[in-house]
């Protein structure tokens, strides 16, 4: 524990908690001497702090002219180290953003999922898929942007239905030029800033200035993106309250909920929600403040005007720190404008929602998981259960997958799959017990229950392997013409008789089923990979070496015959001859 202080300066700036190797926690203070003092004070029993004194052995500050300095380096370095014991925040969920692609020379349009925009090609989140899909078709209408992929892309060689539909310009058969469309890109970027009455100033001019060069094409196309425009806003303006800000709102109870809706033109364009463990809501001030600037990663994303429903003792502070950062005037209001007390509603309902959202729910598996130690009259607090399946094609590329499910489900971190030797190939049992003496090589992968895909032959293989009598084993076979309800469970006591529909026999083929598909992708892997190595064991020049970059650079067999010459010649070993053999080994 830190007992020397004496170096912490009384002036504004960032602390730094550290333990024997990297930072564990990063606050800002108005005075760094009083406020890491204040940590160390027996008035403060939060658990966060308490760990924070315990693990931490070193404190290192920088002073910063200003409060509002300190804030906007404070989220600096967080988003850099996160640190384990800063704001502990969850998304609930993926949101859907309108993506501009920026690894191609005419970029596409696309929706996208992420949990927050990564760059400043992410616009949004939005409420739902179907809302950015509208908005796409909107921007295709206005900027005639392609929303094909790069494959597509590269072998057009006319014009799609998008472009007979007036929603591209056809950058893939050279209509337009690479300057005019990353023009129309910027535009539609602009469009989603609102910086709508610019826009239709930029097209204005244009338009005027091709009828002055009599470039009347060029001019008639500027008009129509003009004249969709206007025609999209007379639609927009049906709103008596084109509102354009972001409203928050939090709910503060044992823990916090917090929402954000975002207005635009008087309509709502995405909503978010962010949960607070407990022991961070108990300073709800600085939590509140730091969600908010968390959530403003770039310029596209802030408006000009925030509303913040509850008491912010940091409102001056935040607004300070949002216009230094992005060199925006942003207001942040404390009472709704006109037309925005039913967003506030919203934003309020939104956050309730949050907390009760985050209340854990039961296991789905957990009543299923009873009946089976029920049943066999187990020992078991937290039961875990695996299954074997095995899948070869014509007794080669055999697998073995071993899965595993809890009360909660699949448990991925344990799955295996394991390579069958060739001499036991289309031997099943045998290769069961192969996998079961693989997987129990390691302790900690030992599971209370263990289930094969087979019958009693294959039970009965793997019961000389498995000493432990605390170690339940199954089987489950296949019934009559291998319908579904018709299978058969075998225990070492015999067949065992289990309700069909029952919770426990749905688990049973739950993981069996799973187990199956893991095996047989597995097996489909092996071979995919076994074809595409023979196939570049037929061009000349290709070594072991060369192989293991190419798979290294492309990832797969598709992706290396897909690419380009320049692309093959940068890598070691591959000349503009052996080039030129893989390009024809597309073709075949």
């Amino acid at each position: 524990m830190i007992k020397d202080l004496s170096h912490v300066p009384n002036k504004p700036g960032v602390y730094q908690f550290f333990d024997e190797s990297k930072i564990i926690y990063i606050g800002k203070a108005k005075d760094l001497n009083k406020r890491v003092r204040s940590y160390f004070t027996p008035a403060i029993k939060d658990r966060k702090t308490e760990q924070i004194k315990k693990q931490a052995i070193k404190v290192e500050t920088f002073s910063t002219h200003s409060e509002t300095e300190a804030l906007i380096l404070e989220q600096q370095l967080i988003k850099e180290y996160k640190p384990k014991f800063n704001i502990l925040l969850r998304d609930d969920k993926t949101y859907p953003f309108i993506f501009f692609s920026s690894d191609h020379n005419f970029p596409s349009i696309h929706l996208k999922r992420s949990k927050q925009a990564v760059d400043e090609n992410f616009y949004g989140p939005y409420t739902n898929a179907k809302l950015v899909r509208s908005q796409i078709k909107e921007l295709q209408k206005i900027f005639k942007l392609r929303n094909c992929s790069k494959s597509t892309f590269s072998n057009r060689s006319r014009p799609c239905i998008e472009y007979q539909m007036k929603r591209c310009s056809a950058p893939c058969v050279n209509l337009i030029s690479q300057s005019d469309y990353a023009e129309d890109i910027s535009s539609a970027k602009k469009y989603l800033t609102t910086e709508k009455k610019h826009i239709k100033k930029m097209l204005k001019d244009k338009m005027q200035k091709h009828s002055e060069k009599l470039e009347f094409e060029d001019a008639n196309r500027y008009k129509k993106r003009l004249e969709s425009l206007i025609s999209l806003e007379d639609e927009a303006s049906i709103n008596v309250h084109p509102l354009d800000l972001d409203i928050w709102h939090g709910t503060f109870e044992s823990s916090t909920g917090i929402a954000k809706i975002s207005v635009r033109d008087g309509k709502v364009r995405s909503t978010k929600t962010y949960f607070i463990k407990s022991d961070e809501s108990s300073k709800k001030d600085e939590a509140f403040r730091r969600v908010i600037f968390h959530n403003y990663l770039n310029k596209n994303q802030l408006p000009r005007k925030l509303l913040i429903t509850n008491q912010l003792k940091e409102r001056k502070l935040l607004q300070d720190a949002l216009n230094s950062t992005f060199n925006l005037e942003v207001r942040i209001l404390t009472k709704a404008p006109k037309g925005g007390k039913r967003f506030m509603d919203l934003a309020k309902l939104n956050s309730k929602q949050t907390l009760l959202n985050s209340v854990k729910k039961e296991p789905p598996l957990r009543q299923a998981f009873e009946e089976l130690i029920e049943k066999f009259n187990l020992d078991i607090d937290n039961p875990t259960l695996d299954c074997i399946d095995i899948s070869h094609h014509s007794g080669s590329n055999a697998k073995a997958g071993i899965i595993r499910l809890n009360e909660f489900g699949p448990d991925k971190k344990f799955y295996r799959a394991y390579n069958i030797p060739n001499n036991l190939a289309g031997n099943d049992p045998g290769s069961v017990s192969y996998a079961i003496n693989k997987r129990f090589k390691k302790v900690n992968e030992i599971p209370r229950i263990i289930l094969v895909d087979g019958g009693r032959i294959q039970l009965n293989a793997i019961i000389p392997m498995i000493q432990n009598p605390r170690i339940l084993i199954l089987a489950i076979e296949k019934g009559h013409q291998r319908k579904s309800l018709t299978e058969s469970i075998y225990s070492i006591d015999g067949q065992e008789s289990i309700k069909k529909n029952s919770n426990l026999f749905n688990l049973l083929i739950k993981a069996r089923d799973e187990a199956h598909r893991f095996a047989i992708r597995a097996n489909r892997i092996a071979k995919r990979k076994n074809m595409s190595i023979s196939i570049l064991d037929s061009i000349s020049g290709i070594g072991p070496k060369t192989k293991e970059r190419l798979f290294n650079r492309f990832k797969s067999i598709d992706v290396i015959l897909k690419a380009e010459e320049e692309q093959l010649m940068q890598i070691k070993g591959i000349n503009k001859h052996i080039a030129k053999d893989i390009m024809k080994m597309k073709k075949k």
